[in-house]
């Protein structure tokens, strides 16, 4: 009976520095030529998945956006897309709060260039995704899934008490949030997919290593987390591997007996 596996990336399935171990590439191989699935289930929205070192290891489908977009053989089988009155609602907390946003979509990142002059990660973005970063301001429509914000001192709870009727907010830290619409997570978008393959729970498994995969990996039936992942995220998951540049993906498929 074929198994589905749902691999995260940040921290999963390459490091910090975007490293991806030649183990973890042969490892997904070789999980799929004995005839099994495996999908990519990020936080990244579309738009932010286009590098060849992931892309290249070769998956069946997409889960992205927490959920939000989800492809199955390189075509579109979900897209959530915030009405213009959600992402109206957004924005209104954004400038109250004075929070440096990234709204992210299937085809474009929206971010204020002034609002991110040094920072690395909108300077990785602008040279991977070129002129699809497009900036907030001056937009009249958007089309995205999710957003991510640094807080910039502001409350988690106080923005989330503003949000909470329409949107979910995950917190990475004090400082970091993501906001998806409420009832998405990687999770519901794993769901879709074994509904529509016809795969059983206790089939699937996931690769996680961060506090936007605990529903991920409680959801599946074998919920893996990284030797290098967040404390919740061990906690969650029914078995931690190792490191991901100690073998972190290979190590973990084969404790399930899903490689050789």
């Amino acid at each position: 009976m074929k198994k589905a596996v749902f691999f995260d990336i940040d921290g999963t399935l390459w490091n910090e520095h975007m490293q991806v171990p030649e183990s973890t590439t042969k490892a997904i191989r070789e999980l799929r030529n004995a005839g099994n699935y495996a999908f990519l289930c990020s936080g990244r929205s579309r738009s932010n998945i286009r590098s060849e070192k992931i892309l290249g290891i070769g998956f069946d489908g997409i889960v992205a956006a927490c959920g939000t977009h989800i492809e199955y053989e390189g075509k579109k089988v979900c897209e959530r897309l915030l009405t213009p009155e959600e992402a109206e609602e957004l924005l209104r907390v954004i400038e109250a709060y004075h929070m440096e946003a990234v709204l992210e979509g299937p085809h474009y990142i929206y971010a204020n260039g002034e609002d991110f002059k040094e920072d690395p990660f909108i300077q990785y973005l602008r040279s991977e995704l070129g002129e699809d970063v497009r900036e907030i301001r001056g937009q009249t429509e958007y089309e995205i899934n999710k957003l991510s914000a640094y807080m910039n001192g502001a409350s988690v709870r106080a923005v989330e008490a503003e949000l909470v009727p329409h949107f979910d907010v995950i917190e990475h830290n004090p400082q970091l949030i993501e906001v998806v619409p409420k009832g998405y997570t990687k999770a519901t978008g794993i769901a879709q997919v074994c509904g529509m393959l016809g795969i059983a729970r206790e089939n699937t498994y996931a690769f996680g290593d961060s506090t936007n995969d605990l529903e991920m990996l409680t959801y599946v039936g074998h919920g893996i987390a990284m030797g290098n992942g967040a404390p919740a995220a061990k906690a969650a998951a029914e078995y931690v591997t190792t490191d991901i540049m100690n073998h972190g993906i290979k190590n973990g498929l084969k404790h399930y007996g899903l490689i050789g």
